[in-house]
């Protein structure tokens, strides 16, 4: 039998205390309480959720993944983070890959190889940022994911769980107070951590007689009404599995104290602060606080216990903080004594889907699914993970609006937290109530937050700083330096006076396939190469460690005989067997090139043949074979994408109107910039250079009419020009400037490739397979996000997660039949 929520309320006088933040706010605050947590939380917080596209992988696939950084008070994406650290390490705490990652308007995106390092086991997948170190609370991410490899484990088991079970009892508060009615919470698991399901319990005293009766939900969690008593003893009796356990009660009874009980009744968070009559002789008349936080602002409340044993006080949902609300009692000392946690589901913005289209192209189907609350005026960014619909291998535990809205502010683990957000409805409500009583006291420690004010160890950290020394005598004011241009930042110009022997350059982003150069400007403007010694920070990636295990993935893993036969690939990003090529004629040796060029760039790659050299004596001629525009004169070259091969934010970036090679400038103004060009990895600024440049000196071309990563400097697209080696070109380069290297750079983006299996349409491409990944979707004009997958032969299920309208979120799996 389910029980609900006993209320005691005093027969003598009751006094209720309705009030407002704006009464709250007129209250005298006690200094030390509030001044110490203003202290403590002033400095701004990020949170990171990370959205992966499964949680069972195939050693051989890749991890796709898509990291959303807010700032944890207004939950909107944070603008100024940038860096941003991923790693995966197995049980052993060994990191087996780390990425650096650059964030942009919040979102970061990105792929992790399941290489010949990984075994079968489980591994845990961490983000965070070197600001995050700072802090107590859980503002980091971090999640178990299982890997099973083919050629070392032939059978994927059945997970086997033994019959036993592990119970707390928890009180509400945190104590079990004699003479009073006290909520306990209940918290059933099994051997692995996973909470039993709909266990029913009984509650029985010293002399057998039935107190209470109990079920716990679907994870094991549950709570009963205790009338505790000093002399008496209770214990619990659970039926499990045909199995009967009993456990005792060790909870303590105090004498004297307070509790604290919560409930949500019509719009109203209703609590109850209730003591006995013994403690009323020590307490009468102290002055005790009531404060309410959400890590960004407190109030408080002052209570006063007089002849009364209970006080009742009363909080408007619209009035509190969307999400956990930690109430704290402080006793005449602001000592805390009792602390509640209370789930505020009021002013959560959830964007759902409407109507979905698909429509056929070739052997590909288009799906696109309309938001129609989403403000495309607003930034906004979609990942969609697109799996068979009898998945096994989605068994994750968070959503972004759990990972979000709940994690940072407990501190334990908590089982599909992502329940408490699906479907929402009064019955859920109350079960996340229940999972929070048995939470205890929140992540946010009031034993850190009273003590006085530390520096922060770890610096917030955008892009890189460099320290150059200057490795010669400074003479005179004019001792100019310049940092080329690196992907979509312009160059810089920098002074050292005849005093200074060293400067910094700060906010540099450098991505490990860009390259970085520094010149010296001497008289006249003219370059040489930069005589500098450098030293960069970051310049390494820190090793994030922490106490907290993430609980692991739970799913019903079939069993399944020859794994080895039902997959394809050693590793997709080389699903080519490059080394079994053979290669007989010069196309051989350009398709092989190509494979290997081609990996991870957004471009395309042109390697010109023999025959191309005869045809096309200029690169001017060759490129304009290409299926782009190029203007070339004397001392003049650019060129030009057709208008449709570009792409930009959102896929509206080119302008209205103009010729195909014009994008709007200043006052509005048509100006005909051209493609960016690149010379062996730095931007040419004068392209004159390329003017009548013999193809003789060209090793390869990459042409990228997106422009992916450079910003709007990229917008009209970029040309990548490669030379070889000896060339006069590579040489003239080095005349100039002086290539520089840094121990750590930004990882560069790339692209997810969905695997291949042996069957598209068997058990074990229902349960594991992996049909699409798509990091980085936008809402269009139209209100659309499209979604172009193969064919699939099987029903398939959109995980779709994100962020829209500065402060709403996106979290809807929708399963959906294509054939």
């Amino acid at each position: 039998m389910k029980n609900s929520t006993l209320f005691s309320i005093s027969k003598l006088v009751l006094l209720i205390v309705f009030l407002s933040f704006n009464a709250l706010i007129a209250q005298e605050d006690p200094v030390d309480i509030i001044d110490s947590y203003e202290d403590y939380t002033s400095d701004a917080r990020e949170v990171v959720y990370v959205h992966l596209n499964k949680s069972t992988y195939i050693k051989g696939e890749s991890i796709g993944f898509t990291a959303y950084v807010l700032d944890k008070k207004d939950k909107k994406p944070s603008l100024v983070t940038t860096n941003l650290y991923v790693s995966i390490e197995d049980d052993k705490k060994n990191v087996l890959q780390k990425k650096l990652l650059k964030v942009e308007n919040g979102i970061a995106s990105n792929i992790i190889e399941l290489d010949s390092s990984f075994t079968s086991g489980y591994y845990t997948f961490k983000a965070y940022t070197n600001w995050m170190r700072n802090f107590n609370e859980q503002n980091y991410f971090i999640e178990s994911v299982r890997i099973i490899d083919p050629k070392g484990q032939e059978y994927i088991e059945t997970a086997r769980v033994e019959n036993a079970i592990d119970a707390q009892f928890l009180p509400e508060g945190g104590h079990l107070l004699n003479g009073v009615v006290n909520n306990v919470g209940v918290v059933l698991k099994d051997s692995k951590g996973y909470g039993i399901a709909s266990v029913k319990g009984e509650v029985r005293d010293q002399n057998d007689n039935l107190i209470t009766q109990f079920e716990v939900n679907q994870f094991g969690i549950g709570k009963f009404p205790l009338l505790a008593e000093i002399g008496n003893s209770y214990k619990v009796n659970l039926s499990y599995l045909n199995k009967d356990y009993s456990f005792t009660l060790n909870e303590k009874i105090e004498p004297i104290g307070i509790t604290l009980s919560l409930v949500n009744h019509k719009n109203k968070a209703i609590v109850s602060l209730v003591t006995n009559k013994e403690s009323l002789k020590q307490i009468k008349n102290k002055p005790y606080s009531l404060t309410v936080h959400n890590g960004e602002k407190i109030e408080a409340l002052d209570i006063v216990f007089n002849k009364d044993l209970d006080i009742l006080t009363v909080f408007d949902l619209d009035q509190l903080t969307p999400g956990v609300n930690i109430l704290t009692l402080f006793n005449e000392n602001n000592q805390p004594i009792i602390e509640r946690l209370f789930f505020n589901y009021n002013g959560i913005d959830v964007i759902t889907s409407g109507k979905l289209s698909a429509s056929k192209a070739s052997d590909s189907i288009v799906m696109k699914l309309n938001f129609k609350a989403v403000n495309t005026r607003e930034f906004n960014n979609l990942s969609v993970s697109v799996l068979p619909q009898e998945t096994k291998s989605y068994g994750r535990h968070h959503s972004i609006l759990s990972y979000t809205y709940l994690q940072p502010y407990v501190n334990g683990i908590i089982e599909q937290a992502k329940y408490y957000f699906t479907d929402i409805s009064q019955e859920k409500q109350l079960e996340l109530d229940n999972l929070l009583i048995t939470q205890g006291w929140s992540s946010y420690d009031w034993n850190y937050i009273f003590k006085p004010a530390e520096y922060l160890t770890y610096p917030f950290e955008q892009g890189f700083t460099l320290r150059a020394n200057i490795n010669k005598d400074v003479k005179g004011p004019n001792n100019r330096y310049m940092l080329h241009a690196i992907a979509d930042q312009e160059p810089k110009l920098f002074e050292a006076d005849d005093t200074d022997k060293t400067f910094t350059l700060e906010n540099i982003f450098i991505s490990e396939k860009d390259s970085m150069y520094l010149s010296e400007v001497k008289a006249k403007d003219l370059l040489s190469p930069a005589k500098l010694y450098l030293q960069s920070y970051p310049n390494m990636i820190p090793v994030f460690t922490t106490s907290k295990n993430a609980l692991k993935p739970k799913a019903d893993y079939a069993t399944f005989a020859g794994l080895k036969n039902k997959v394809l690939f050693e590793n997709l990003n080389n699903i080519h067997e490059l080394d079994e090529v053979v290669v007989k004629t010069e196309l051989d040796k350009i398709r092989l090139r190509l494979l290997e060029l081609g990996q991870h760039t957004y471009g395309k790659i042109k390697i010109p043949t023999q025959l191309d050299r005869l045809n096309f004596y200029t690169l001017g001629q060759y490129l304009a074979q290409s299926n782009v525009r190029v203007s070339e004169g004397p001392g003049t070259f650019s060129v030009f994408f057709p208008r449709n091969d570009r792409g930009s934010f959102g896929g509206a970036g080119a302008s209205a109107g103009g010729g195909d090679d014009e994008i709007e400038g200043e006052n509005g103004r048509l100006e005909n910039t051209g493609a960016l060009i690149f010379l062996d990895g730095m931007q040419i600024i004068d392209t004159s250079i390329f003017a009548s440049m013999p193809m003789s000196n060209v090793d390869y071309v990459e042409l990228d009419p997106s422009g992916f990563g450079m910003g709007i400097r990229g917008n009209q697209g970029v040309i990548k020009i490669y030379t070889l080696q000896g060339s006069a070109y590579k040489s003239a380069s080095r005349d100039t400037a002086q290539k520089y290297s840094l121990p750590l750079t930004f990882s560069a983006k790339k692209k997810f490739y969905a695997p291949k299996y042996r069957y598209y349409n068997d058990d074990f491409y229902k349960g594991y397979g992996t049909v699409a990944w798509k990091p980085e979707l936008f809402v269009d004009g139209n209100g659309d996000i499209s979604i172009k997958i193969k064919q699939p032969k099987v029903p398939v299920t959109l995980f779709i997660e994100g962020i829209a309208n500065d402060g709403s979120f996106v979290f809807e799996e929708k399963a959906i039949s294509l054939n």
